[in-house]
């Protein structure tokens, strides 16, 4: 089902102003029939955040793309986030609310459904930015296996847009032995890449993207880089990233889960791809060993080797926010 693409007038008054509150993000295009545009289709995962989600809909809705796919997999909300989803209900594909078993299922759960040839999702406290779609439609075309990737700001606080630009395009090499990843909401791939490396491992509660792409870039045929910011990636307080939300060393273990298991999915000895994590740590250090401190994850590497094949226990569990970005912004 094609979600329909409004226009500002046509959606609930809001009181924000400028983007996507009192703008409207319509794309001038000569290619506005549906047919002509590969259609997207958009996940956002969401649970109890209400104070958020609105602006989240709107910046999707009022991209104005014409072959858009939108759904909202909702946790079981206690707060005013479905009494929004209702308000904006017209021109969404697909909506829910009911108890899952955290982020990466909800997520899971809406791939499931889609019809799309390009895929995303976009977290419940995270704004694309105008013309995102077009961009991305425009990059990707017919193309098969194909990986976009745009640039993103991380806002100053959650209740702005204007923040630090975010251009991250880290070799796979940094990625894979030196935990480097990419902005999340600006990165979109072809159904046939999600059809291959897919689902989301639902274990992984601060790194599923992370190891998504781990997973996706090796089975990519081409990844295409967009000059352009698609996204805001919303800084809060309930963000799973900062460094001192009570669960973030477990970020650590989960990262090294993760990249351990992708380098052994490649081909590589588990001793091999430890000896390149820590010769690239050591390098930065220029072998200052007294400068290795914490439970990093250089030190969680070490200790996933040392644990063998199995998949570390890392539960996501029921209960966790759906709405904060996975993936460490600074890195």
């Amino acid at each position: 089902m094609t979600t329909r693409a409004p226009a500002l007038r046509d959606l609930p008054i809001a009181a924000g102003t400028g983007w996507p509150w009192s703008l409207d993000g319509v794309a001038p295009t000569t290619r506005d029939k549906p047919s002509v545009w590969p259609r997207i289709t958009i996940v956002t995962p969401s649970y109890n955040q209400g104070r958020f989600i609105e602006q989240t809909i709107r910046s999707v809705l009022l991209q104005g793309y014409p072959n858009l796919e939108y759904m909202i997999i909702d946790g079981g909300s206690t707060d005013k986030t479905v009494e929004i989803i209702k308000r904006y209900d017209p021109w969404l594909a697909y909506w829910v609310s009911e108890k899952d078993r955290g982020q990466c299922h909800a997520i899971n759960k809406g791939f499931a459904r889609a019809t799309g040839e390009i895929f995303a999702w976009l977290c419940s406290d995270d704004v694309y930015a105008p013309g995102a779609l077009h961009k991305v439609g425009e990059a990707i075309e017919d193309q098969v296996r194909t990986v976009v990737i745009g640039d993103a700001v991380i806002t100053n606080g959650p209740e702005t847009l204007a923040g630090t630009f975010d251009r991250r395009r880290p070799a796979f090499e940094d990625m894979a032995y030196d935990v480097k990843t990419l902005a999340q909401p600006s990165v979109f791939w072809t159904r046939d890449l999600w059809e291959r490396v897919g689902p989301l491992r639902e274990d992984l509660y601060f790194s599923m993207d992370y190891d998504l792409w781990l997973r996706m870039l090796p089975a990519a045929a081409s990844v295409h880089y967009v000059d352009h910011v698609l996204s805001y990636q919303r800084t809060q307080p309930r963000q799973k990233t900062r460094r001192d939300h009570p669960l973030f060393k477990k970020s650590h273990e989960q990262r090294a889960d993760a990249a351990y298991l992708a380098a052994r999915s490649r081909g590589e000895t588990g001793l091999g791809w430890l000896a390149r994590v820590w010769a690239r740590k050591l390098r930065k250090l220029g072998f200052r060993f007294w400068s290795l401190r914490g439970p990093g994850f250089h030190w969680q590497a070490l200790r996933r080797v040392c644990q063998g094949g199995r998949p570390s226990s890392t539960g996501e569990g029921k209960g966790h926010a759906h709405g904060a970005l996975t993936g460490d912004r600074k890195s």
